[in-house]
């Protein structure tokens, strides 16, 4: 059986990735919140890689076909006719199924800027507050007015660190891809293993001598 499908396939990942990392390009476009790409690719990363599997598995089986039909072209018309009763593609893309990984985020680098800041303004109200003033109402008042800063802190910071998080989105998201890509790949050659094997099995039932692969 020629095994030209597996060449065929490999090229064919090569470019459906391209085609999900185009596609995720756009939520990271520098117009999207680094918020609101983390949802649309925590909702949308894992559909387009099985989505893009899919397509992937029906090109396969269709080259492998094709291969093995290539190898029959010999072989009497009944046996021809009972390779076409095995279905071997509707038997495989039923028992193979793809799984994809979740997306996992690295910890949001603002969250640390931000909880930094607003620490130490806490530190900084209350070592004020202990030291300089000693009225009841007015360490209340105080107090207050430390939680307010604290919180401003955070926000400033958290917003400062908006450029750290993209990048560290950005890395996440490449990783994510090429761990999916290894994984269909993967996936791929098991299928194409099966239906090697199932075909091979077939041949040798049937007497059908076929050449070296190629």
């Amino acid at each position: 059986m020629n095994r030209r499908a597996t060449k065929q396939i490999a090229a064919n990942v090569r470019d459906e990735f391209a085609g999900i990392r185009r596609d995720v390009g756009r939520h990271l476009d520098r117009d999207v919140t680094v918020d609101h790409a983390r949802e649309l690719l925590a909702q949308h990363a894992a559909s387009l890689v099985v989505g893009r599997g899919q397509l992937l598995l029906d090109s396969l089986l269709s080259y492998l076909m094709e291969d093995a039909v290539e190898a029959l072209a010999g072989a009497p018309t009944d046996v021809k006719n009972d390779f076409y009763e095995e279905d071997l593609r509707a038997r495989l893309k039923g028992t193979f199924t793809l799984e994809p990984q979740t997306l996992q985020f690295s910890f949001d680098p603002r969250i640390v800027s931000g909880s930094v800041a607003a620490g130490g303004a806490l530190v900084t109200g209350g070592l004020i507050v202990g030291l300089v003033l000693g009225g009841v109402v007015a360490r209340i008042i105080a107090g207050l007015a430390t939680l307010v800063a604290s919180a401003f802190a955070f926000r400033v910071a958290h917003q400062a660190g908006t450029s750290s998080a993209r990048r560290t989105l950005e890395s996440d998201i490449t990783t994510y891809l090429a761990q999916s890509e290894e994984q269909v790949s993967d996936w791929l050659t098991s299928v194409e293993r099966s239906f090697v094997e199932a075909f091979d099995k077939f041949a040798v039932e049937h007497g059908i001598q076929l050449g070296d692969a190629s």
